[in-house]
């Protein structure tokens, strides 16, 4: 399908104003700084195109706002970061999450959480996940708390336990030194039992009769090279030389987006989930939609996506936080990427998901950066840079030119003023009529700075708007 011509235009008013304002990433008073704070660009329409042309030069909208960070003089430099949809390649932890609402679909359930003593319960251990054993007696649990020094089991046999720089202070009453005493015969016994077992065992000796274990690496190794063993006896009947052939590639097993998301629910789901969206390609045209997730019947998140000629651009998302702990923030970012995807297929210049600003100086934005692949914008070239690239640059300093070719400059930059359209009374002049026939306005330098900052190509299809 052909990407859709563009035949509206767009009307911005610049406001120029320089002054901080309070930071809500480092939370400084008065040194976060963008072109007009959020006040820097008013749109009173603005096409597809143009609006695209205006985030590939760094800007972001809030509603009709427009605003462009000042990278050099802001405490926490935004970076515009954008992913390549089609060549995605899915994280371990992003998997993760496609799993886990994939169980949650399937089987229902709620929230794992800890829970110290509860039978079978699961509990997180590092990146590892372990099932609580169950014990068939409190005279069992009472042995293995105390062995395992465990302090929340503890106050099973007595104790009051408070945690004083990882050592433990017990306050035993009457009934504790009771239950202590008892532990102790327990253990004792345990004790003398499991050294009658250990005696026993070690005189047995090894079981002769049983093959020795082996790893399971060792077992897939030796099943590759009788793999190309086979492979070569092959190539040596047919009368040529193994060493001329190309090597075995194993077939592709990696798991796409897709198969993750449309992987098939059992006949009768404990929940259902409906990311709604109108069925354009974009046959329903660009601009502005609402991502709607329908989990049973209840909305429970909502993403504001702007579909462009280029890409999908994520401009926020919204949700229920009683199911925080489905991630779906990092669900909706999948979905808006299989989005991208499938709009590719249909419109072939589709194929980018913008995520709207990189901060590398905090790091709770940086997960930005774990959708792969990934590029940053030169805030100078206006070029786009591999984020792997950039990230040594900006360990060493919170703003950075990202663009190693030190000859490049901003040739979009370059605007002839007195070519700027001007929309003053209803009527449509260049600027340079407009300075001639008001020439006690002083505003050159203003207007030389918003044509720096949108770029030649946006200063001249754009109507600036004069009062």
């Amino acid at each position: 399908m052909a990407e859709e011509k563009d035949n509206s235009f767009t009307i911005v008013e610049y406001m120029r104003d320089h002054s901080g304002y309070k930071c809500g990433y480092c939370k400084s008073k008065d040194t976060n700084f963008s072109h007009g704070k959020t006040e820097c660009m008013w749109s009173h329409q603005m096409s597809v195109n143009a609006y695209q042309d205006l985030i590939d030069r760094g800007w972001r909208r809030s509603g009709k706002y427009c605003y462009k960070p000042t990278m050099d003089k802001t405490c926490c430099p935004m970076y515009t970061i954008k992913c390549d949809a089609f060549n995605l390649k899915l994280s371990k932890s992003q998997k993760k999450v496609l799993k886990r609402m994939h169980r949650y679909l399937s089987n229902g359930g709620v929230k794992e959480e800890k829970a110290i003593g509860n039978e079978n319960s699961k509990t997180a251990v590092g990146n590892e996940e372990y099932v609580r054993p169950k014990f068939e007696s409190k005279q069992d649990l009472s042995s293995i708390a105390l062995c395992k020094n465990d302090v929340d089991m503890a106050e099973n046999v007595g104790f009051t336990a408070h945690d004083v720089h990882g050592s433990i202070k017990t306050s035993l009453g009457n009934e504790a030194k009771k239950n202590l005493s008892s532990s102790k015969e327990v253990i004792k016994s345990a004790s003398q039992n499991l050294l009658v077992i250990k005696s026993q065992k070690g005189s047995a000796g090894p079981d002769l009769n049983r093959p020795p274990c082996r790893k399971a690496k060792d077992i897939r190794r030796e099943r590759r090279e009788a793999k190309l063993a086979k492979h070569a006896q092959e190539v040596m009947s047919r009368g040529e030389c193994p060493m001329e052939t190309k090597k075995i590639k194993p077939s592709s097993t990696e798991k796409t987006l897709e198969d993750f998301l449309n992987e098939p629910l059992p006949e009768n789901p404990a929940h259902t989930l409906e990311p709604w969206k109108p069925h354009f390609g974009p046959q329903y045209g660009y601009g502005s939609f609402h991502h709607q997730y329908w989990l049973d019947g209840r909305l429970v998140a909502v993403g504001v996506l702007d579909i462009l000629p280029h890409c999908l651009s994520s401009v926020y998302l919204y949700y229920d936080p009683e199911f925080s702990f489905l991630s779906l923030g990092t669900y909706a970012s999948l979905r808006e990427l299989a989005l991208t995807r499938e709009l590719q297929r249909r419109v072939s210049s589709l194929r980018w998901y913008y995520m709207g600003f990189y901060i590398h100086s905090c790091p709770k934005m940086r997960y930005k950066g774990k959708y792969t692949p990934s590029f940053l914008l030169c805030p100078e070239t206006y070029v786009w840079v591999p984020i792997e690239d950039c990230v040594p640059k900006l360990e060493e300093s919170k703003y950075s030119r990202l663009n190693e070719d030190l000859s490049a400059t901003d040739e979009d930059g370059q605007v002839d003023l007195s070519k700027i359209p001007i929309l003053h009374e209803q009527e449509l002049i260049r600027y340079g009529m407009y300075h001639a026939l008001n020439p006690d306005v002083d505003d050159e330098e203003e207007i030389k700075e918003y044509a720096v900052l949108v770029g030649m190509k946006s200063a001249y299809s754009m109507f600036l708007y004069r009062s």
